[in-house]
């Protein structure tokens, strides 16, 4: 992603409160722009490709599938396209899951609108983030979203 750009991002949760709620919190910053949603593992399988964002937001756990297999699919589609797993439970098999599956961050849903703002940048910009119990300093500054270097 170029260093001005604006972060296209896309939400997949099955619970369409969740995504409307994290939509409009992420659409009302600059630089930052949601480009679709999805309630499914299908449907986003079958929209992400075509938009191309530079950010996918996905549930840990979706009625059709889980967020993990979504991630491993979407990264194996899309390389350059950083996954973030939002979810409410913390459960460190799935975390591993996740970053085995190719997720860029792991972050519970209970964390600030501006932690989950911050975490959306910070993977756009080739930055693993997790939540406060795992152990490393982000190098945004932020003391809520540990993260490690990817590059």
């Amino acid at each position: 992603m170029a260093g001005d750009a604006t972060i296209r991002v896309f939400l997949v949760d099955d619970h369409e409160i969740v995504r409307r709620g994290v939509g409009a919190l992420l659409d009302d910053e600059d630089g930052i722009e949601v480009v679709g949603e999805a309630g499914t593992a299908a449907r986003a399988l079958a929209r992400v490709p075509v938009l191309e964002p530079d950010v996918v937001v996905l549930d840990v756990r979706l009625p059709d599938g889980d967020g993990v297999t979504v991630c491993r699919d979407l990264r194996s589609a899309l390389p350059d396209t950083r996954v973030l797993m939002l979810t409410s439970y913390s459960d460190d098999d799935a975390l591993y899951g996740a970053v085995m599956a190719g997720a860029s961050g792991y972050i519970l849903k209970q964390i600030h609108g501006t932690d989950l703002v911050g975490a959306v940048r910070t993977v756009a910009g080739d930055v693993r983030c997790s939540t406060p119990s795992r152990p490393r300093a982000c190098s945004n500054g932020s003391a809520r979203t540990p993260c490690a270097r990817t590059r």
